[in-house]
């Protein structure tokens, strides 16, 4: 098996030891193994490197060729690359010689010299300059030079046959970008293993378990449920999901946390460079974050921080005007609303308007409850290391991850419920 070949296998199968691991202690000798992996990790890719910079090379005499030497694009600046350009052969031996220099840092094949002068630019210079000096006093590599290059311009302006040149200039920098993309996702494949491994050990450490969904079906589901989902006029998908429990000292609850994300397609008017008037489609996109649990103690009721949803039912206000500035309340029954918003749950959920941006609670005729804000992803926490730094992750693991914003939110339900429990008995 090639290098590459066996590369890849590896990261499979390091990526299959992810997704089996049951706990904790599996990510943390995970990450320890790799740090000691037998076979190799690392990509050589030194050959599409290569291909990558004649790609690069390759558009860039082709644009010039078409838009300096042709006169198409003429500026002080066109003329300043175009006389570069002319003299590239002088140029090209010191660009070698850096990138010799470049790699020679980087085995640690360095040129000795003295202390003072021991620096990285100053031995990379002295490299691009013996390049320079070797290669530049003989016709033969200027000759050799300039007919690659020549070749190279016929090749990107598509051998005078293709009209306009420029066309296959912008392909080959279209390919370029491509691989340019490509090996950099392979170089850095390291980060979004160690994302995996940083959200399992957050799911394990605050257990929750993923719950596999159909994304656009289950808002389609939870939009029969709440009106906090009749959101989005071009797309509606619940991104995310899991299940978990919380105990608390009086009640414990099963729930659901979630991610939901909707778009809004709208077409505007405005006016461009020459004072033409045009339209456009514009996609908003939107994302909200909550919980979904069973509420034992009310029914039929909205409390509504979110101007941009309606609600039908009684309205009641109360006597707190903090709370009445954050909130709209609906209910079907305006004694429900009255037995349930006493002064100590008003209070709550008047820190819960101030912390949280367009907060909902809304429960329906059965008592099943959605909890939602704009703007704290309760998933959310950042990742310090990674598999570059397998001890430092691994310590960082091995700790304890708690998702503070959903612990927030959990006893905010559970002190709601135990301000609740006799007012509906």
């Amino acid at each position: 098996m090639s290098h590459n070949k066996q590369v890849t296998a590896n990261i499979r199968k390091i990526k299959e030891q992810v997704e089996k691991a049951s706990g904790q202690q599996d990510l943390v000798t995970l990450i320890n193994e790799i740090k000691v992996h037998p076979g190799p990790l690392d990509y050589d890719d030194r050959l599409f490197h290569g291909l990558k910079w004649a790609l690069v090379y390759v558009c860039t005499i082709g644009l010039f060729q078409n838009y300096v030497f042709y006169g198409s694009f003429i500026s002080s600046f066109g003329s300043i690359v175009a006389e570069v350009l002319r003299n590239s052969s002088y140029l090209a031996p010191a660009l070698i010689g850096i990138v010799i220099g470049q790699q020679c840092e980087k085995r640690n094949k360095l040129i000795p010299l003295p202390p003072l002068l021991a620096r990285p630019w100053l031995r990379i210079g002295i490299i691009a300059l013996g390049c320079t000096i070797i290669t530049v006093p003989f016709d033969l590599w200027h000759q050799g030079y300039w007919f690659c290059v020549g070749n190279l311009i016929f090749f990107a302006s598509g051998g005078g046959r293709l009209q306009p040149p420029e066309l296959v200039t912008i392909g080959l920098g279209i390919i370029a970008i491509g691989l340019w993309m490509w090996l950099r996702k392979r170089q850095h494949w390291r980060d979004p293993v160690s994302d995996r491994i940083h959200l399992r050990d957050r799911l394990f450490n605050n257990e929750l378990t993923p719950i596999s969904i159909d994304k656009e079906g289950k808002a389609k589901e939870l939009e029969g449920y709440f009106r906090e989902f009749d959101r989005g006029n071009y797309r509606r998908e619940i991104m995310e999901m899991y299940q978990g429990h919380h105990q608390g000292d009086v009640h414990s609850f099963d729930f659901q946390v979630y991610k939901f994300h909707y778009v809004d397609k709208r077409t505007e008017t405005y006016t461009d460079s020459e004072g033409r008037t045009k339209t456009r489609t514009t996609y908003d996109h939107y994302y909200r974050h909550g919980l979904l649990l069973q509420f034992p103690f009310a029914k039929s009721i909205a409390i509504d921080g979110d101007r941009r949803i309606s609600y039908r039912g009684e309205k009641y206000t109360t006597a707190s005007n903090e709370f009445n500035r954050h909130f709209r309340v609906r209910a079907k029954q305006e004694m429900t609303a009255a037995r349930l918003l006493t002064p100590a749950v008003v209070e709550l959920l008047s820190e819960f308007g101030r912390d949280y941006k367009r907060p909902i609670i809304e429960v329906n005729a059965s008592g099943y409850t959605c909890i939602a804000f704009d703007d704290k992803d309760l998933l959310t926490l950042k990742r310090q290391f990674g598999l570059d730094q397998p001890d430092a992750f691994a310590e960082e693991i091995a700790g304890h991850a708690e998702l503070k914003k959903l612990t927030a939110i959990k006893t905010l339900v559970h002190h709601l419920m135990r301000l609740s429990d006799n007012n509906f008995a």
